[in-house]
């Protein structure tokens, strides 16, 4: 899978940009705050309709400008080539389009370019909060499931519903007509909430497998990475039997719900943990534990991802290199190089080993706009944001 031209209009501090990039790995290197992170959000979000920071869609619109694209030609070896285009705008829907035709539901969307992103906001997915991991959970799920974009969907929808009609409660003389009508709601919830568990775990089971033997390598086998998933219940490993559980989970908080007014029970509130030889690793591991941990499972997610759908996914490497040691940074070009077509940003192109250098495509970032090494500069100086 190859990622061949892309172009940017007003995202970011890019003003114009159309640049075609090399097969293998590309290197765009500049100063702090030049647009190197914003070339790399744009190709994430062209795989998950998403902002690889979180952003919010009016967040990725130049300053001062109604709206933004970003499109792309894909090549990809199991399937046909396509274009892909996401259509940002400060006062309108987010537009997605495939092959020039839009497509009403991002299902149709997400997943047709994979890729994997790694940054230093990513160790936050084994030191951070829950929903750091759920995050990282529903979108990396959705680039392999079509369907579980549409679930995930439905599941917030009804949470969203359940968790208002808990807010009219507060009139007691309205509960037993909320009462019935909530029930409604509890039954999609169930029905919505016991897939996404499903799918999560299963992801997370093989997600493990690729990377404990990563980890592994990395610690010289002087460290045991597991990946554990945790539903807000307790949960059966039987997929037929959750439902159940589910369902007698949330009549033990139903009087809690009411009195807090909000959905206490589901996905929503799910946790996974990076167990290193058996503890935690966001309580009890070290920095630099935690840190291989994350690479590891990043790594992983790549080889997942190529077990999966029989190609390789697009690499992204947001400014790592400087938080990691030499070791650990051959290991990402140990399974990355030759692989898979791999974007990588750096303040410094000296942090790359000389090998690496040789076999890279420099481009040079500043103020919105990008040199292709030993070409003219490309693209209009936009406002740095």
């Amino acid at each position: 899978m190859l990622l061949r031209h892309l172009t940017l209009r007003h995202y970011r501090n890019y003003v114009e940009l159309r640049q075609e990039f090399s097969p293998s790995l590309n290197v765009v290197v500049g100063p702090n705050a030049q647009g190197k992170t914003n070339l790399l959000e744009s190709v994430y979000l062209l795989a998950t309709s998403k902002s690889m920071k979180g952003s919010k869609d009016a967040d990725l619109i130049e300053w001062d400008t109604p709206a933004a694209l970003v499109s792309a030609d894909v090549l990809r070896e199991k399937a046909n080539d396509i274009e892909l285009e996401v259509s940002l705008s400060r006062t309108e829907k987010k537009t997605l389009v495939v092959n020039t035709v839009h497509v009403p539901r991002a299902m149709e969307f997400i997943g047709q370019l994979k890729a994997v992103a790694f940054s230093v906001s990513d160790l936050e997915v084994v030191r951070g909060e829950p929903l750091r991991r759920r995050r990282f959970l529903d979108l990396e799920v959705s680039q392999l499931s079509p369907s579980y974009v549409h679930t995930l969907a439905c599941y917030r929808k009804v949470v969203e519903q359940r968790s208002k009609l808990l807010k009219q409660a507060r009139d007691r003389s309205m509960r037993p007509i909320i009462e019935e009508t909530l029930g409604v709601w509890t039954d999609q919830m169930i029905v919505y909430g016991s897939k996404l568990m499903d799918r999560r775990r299963q992801f997370l089971e093989k997600l493990e497998a690729f990377a404990q033997p990563i980890h592994s390598l990395m610690t010289d086998a002087q460290e045991r990475l597991t990946v554990s998933y945790h539903p807000s219940f307790r949960a059966p490993e039987n997929p037929e039997k959750v439902p159940d559980a589910y369902r007698e989970a949330l009549s033990h908080v139903r009087e809690e719900e009411f009195r807090r007014q909000v959905c206490l029970v589901g996905p929503h509130r799910d946790d996974v943990t990076f167990l290193i030889n058996g503890r935690d690793a966001r309580t009890y591991g070290s920095q630099g534990q935690q840190r291989t941990a994350a690479l590891s499972v990043k790594l992983a997610e790549v080889e997942l991802m190529r077990d999966l759908t029989g190609e390789a996914p697009v690499c992204l490497l947001d400014d790592v290199f400087s938080e990691l040691d030499s070791r650990r940074r051959g290991h990402i070009f140990d399974v990355t190089l030759g692989a898979c077509q791999t974007f990588l940003s750096t303040t410094d192109v000296e942090l790359l080993p000389l090998e690496v250098r040789k076999q890279a495509t420099l481009f040079h970032a500043r103020q919105g706009s990008l040199r292709r090494e030993g070409e003219r500069e490309r693209g209009r100086e936009g406002a740095t944001r």
